[in-house]
């Protein structure tokens, strides 16, 4: 759900999106598990790393992209399904 806040037009959410850029392979899993420990609902965070693509997007662009791709994920998995061998509907021509 969007908001904005007081006196202002940028937008506010209360979805979580975490952006890493620049970590090793190694250093990124644990910072993420780091994270997930230390929070009580760590399956409502949407992790994302820097990307040629997204490095050129706007936050707010970004954010959507991520939460989408993010809320698709849980629920495939609520599903009992691989996210990852299931393609999502938008990618199917």
């Amino acid at each position: 759900m969007d908001q904005t806040t007081p006196n202002s037009n940028i937008p506010t959410t209360s979805e979580k999106v975490i952006y890493l850029h620049g970590f090793t392979r190694k250093e990124l899993y644990a910072l993420v598990d780091l994270i997930k420990k230390g929070v009580e609902n760590p399956s409502e965070i949407a992790f994302c790393t820097s990307t040629a693509n997204n490095l050129e997007m706007k936050v707010k662009q970004l954010v959507a992209e991520v939460r989408s791709d993010h809320n698709y994920v849980q629920e495939m998995k609520a599903q009992g399904k691989d996210p990852l061998k299931e393609p999502r509907p938008e990618d199917v021509q």
